[in-house]
């Protein structure tokens, strides 16, 4: 279950009127250099804190202490010597987003399908997918996890189907691990890997053994597993004993239409035992009132992409039926092919619209339980609940700062509202991850875009021929 971080009327006042009166301050001073490492010591000044900690609540003003990359402490006012200080005043301060679902290798197809005049969009991926080289696929995820920490995202699940051999692995790899942000690789399969061919497990145990030696740090290992729908069950099941033999979490795209519902996925897994809390469910646009109950009594977790689910003709998530259900439920950019860009509060808007929407019950859903999909809710899922997804002590500072003094944001009157449905990633001024400033300022630290707009442009002429 979300936990439950409403605010009552006396406490969205005061906090509303914490808010104005940030914005109304003259001589605004500019943000401070930030540390660019994590072995520094910074304190965010007097910001509201959106904490997503049920023990802690929220804080109309708050600050929160950063002491070698972790949160030592959360307070009303906390003493400000030795530290480097931002000042917060008029920002919304939440844990660092969590992105639970995204091929990243494709990002610089960004809308490239589908088109009027061109090919569906996956009949395009697969015959695009053929011409990449391990360089474009580590391209596509410097491409994407840019925009995520533009958008605040400090964790990403890099759901990677078009693995073409080891060196397309490696590549992304060390993408993943120079953005500073925390990643999981979901390692997959090539884009026209045969229904009858298994996935490369020899490296999958390769990779996880490199891992165990050398310490995953940032980076985390599961499985991206073609399933039921798309795969017999000798692959599949195959592909799922060696998941759990070697315990590593499993994801895997279900009911995505009305036609592969037909083959009863959900049901298959369910008889077959591999429904458990370590397996993501992705999409889930058709599943039935059988599946649901299936899904809720199992544990396993939904990851809800609607930009794409409704770009690519999917159809509408069935977002009520499965928080009515407690199934834990994450979100996800899914690609930027389909979702135009990474604005995950573009994602948290559509699911609380097609909740009430769908619903024809515009009360059905508050925009903290949205939320918590995207911070604690998706920690917990993937078993990162003790590292990150709130602002409690303890916790590795994955942090973003909304500026609230910006045009489209304010008033402030409720702050959950706020970041769920009015915020944009240019809306975001400062983006921490594991102790380390990425964004300070509306500005990228760390990354030259200009020449990640030339890598990008060069990418997709190659690749369009």
């Amino acid at each position: 279950m979300p936990i439950d971080p409403r605010l009552d009327r006396r406490t969205l006042l005061k906090v509303g009127a914490a808010l104005t009166a940030g914005a109304a301050l003259p001589g605004w001073a500019a943000t401070p250099t930030l540390p660019a490492s994590p072995g520094n010591t910074l304190l965010i000044k007097q910001a509201t804190v959106l904490t997503m900690d049920q023990a802690l609540g929220d804080l109309p003003r708050g600050d929160v202490l950063i002491e070698n990359g972790a949160i030592s402490a959360v307070a009303p006012q906390l003493d400000s010597t030795g530290a480097q200080v931002v000042d917060a005043r008029g920002m919304i301060l939440i844990p660092g987003l969590i992105d639970s679902h995204w091929h990243l290798w494709n990002s610089f197809l960004r809308n490239s399908a589908p088109t009027a005049q061109g090919a569906a969009f996956f009949k395009s991926q697969v015959a695009q997918s053929t011409r990449f080289t391990p360089q474009l696929s580590a391209l596509g995820v410097r491409l994407g996890l840019a925009e995520a920490i533009h958008a605040g995202i400090t964790t990403v699940s890099n759901w990677s189907h078009n693995l073409r051999h080891p060196d397309f692995a490696e590549a992304e790899l060390q993408a993943m691990s120079a953005s500073g942000l925390r990643t999981r690789l979901w390692y997959g399969y090539p884009q026209d890997l045969a229904p009858t061919d298994k996935m490369d497990l020899q490296n999958i145990q390769r990779i996880q053994q490199q891992m165990q030696t050398s310490g995953r740090g940032r980076l985390d290992l599961g499985l991206a597993i073609r399933g039921p729908e798309r795969t017999g069950p000798p692959v599949w099941r195959e592909e799922f004993a060696f998941a759990k033999a070697h315990s590593l979490p499993v994801s895997t795209h279900i009911a995505v239409t009305r036609k592969t519902q037909q083959q009863r996925a959900v049901q298959q897994l369910a008889r077959d035992g591999w429904l458990n809390p370590s397996l993501q469910l992705v999409h889930a646009t058709h599943v039935d009132a059988q599946d649901i109950e299936h899904i809720a009594s199992s544990g396993a977790s939904v990851c809800l992409t609607p930009l794409t689910e409704m770009r690519v003709g999917y159809g509408l998530a069935p977002v009520m039926a499965l928080h009515h259900a407690k199934i834990a439920l994450s979100t996800g950019i899914d690609t930027l092919v389909l979702s135009g860009n990474a604005n995950p509060f573009m994602v948290m808007q559509t699911l609380l619209n097609l909740a009430t929407g769908m619903s024809e019950n515009e009360l059905a859903l508050k925009p903290a339980e949205v939320l918590h999909w995207s911070t604690l809710g998706a920690a917990r899922i993937m078993g990162l609940e003790a590292v990150t997804g709130s602002i409690s002590v303890g916790k590795r500072a994955d942090l973003a700062l909304i500026d609230g003094r910006r045009l489209g944001l304010f008033p402030l009157t409720d702050p959950y509202a706020a970041v769920v449905q009015s915020a944009t990633p240019a809306d975001v001024d400062t983006v921490i991850a594991d102790g380390r400033v990425l964004k300070q300022g509306g500005r990228l630290l760390h990354i030259d875009i200009q020449a990640l707009a030339d890598d990008a442009n060069r990418g997709w002429a190659s690749i369009r021929g």
